[in-house]
């Protein structure tokens, strides 16, 4: 599967991959049939619990349906334990190993410290 897919595209591939008609998987989200058929013809976008559920049936990541090959998101959750999303951009892949982790760590360490001023 290519990263440049839309959502309903990947949710497409995903329920087809798992032998699952829109019926079942519409089950399976709690949603009707036609939710599905609008996801996959990218009329609708699913609600963040739609989607939460749909990771859950699929065994993927939210990432999967939000990355593009030059982007990276990273979900975390803050003190009100509320989901926080944020945006990487990735120029290429030739930095060496460890340097995005040390700069996102070196990062949060920088969110903490303004957050206990």
């Amino acid at each position: 599967m290519t990263n440049d897919m839309s959502i309903g595209t990947k949710i497409r591939k995903l329920r087809l991959h798992h032998k699952m008609s829109q019926e079942e998987l519409a089950y399976k989200l709690n949603v009707a049939q036609t939710s599905v058929s609008n996801f996959e013809s990218n009329k609708t976008i699913p609600d963040f619990l739609v989607m939460q559920k749909m990771c859950e049936v699929f065994e993927v990541g939210f990432e999967y349906f939000v990355e593009k090959e030059n982007e990276k998101y990273v979900f975390k959750k803050n003190k009100n334990n509320n989901i926080v999303v944020g945006k990487i951009e990735v120029l290429n892949n030739t930095m060496p190993e460890g340097i995005l982790e040390n700069m996102l760590k070196r990062i949060e360490n920088l969110e903490s410290k303004i957050l206990r001023q």
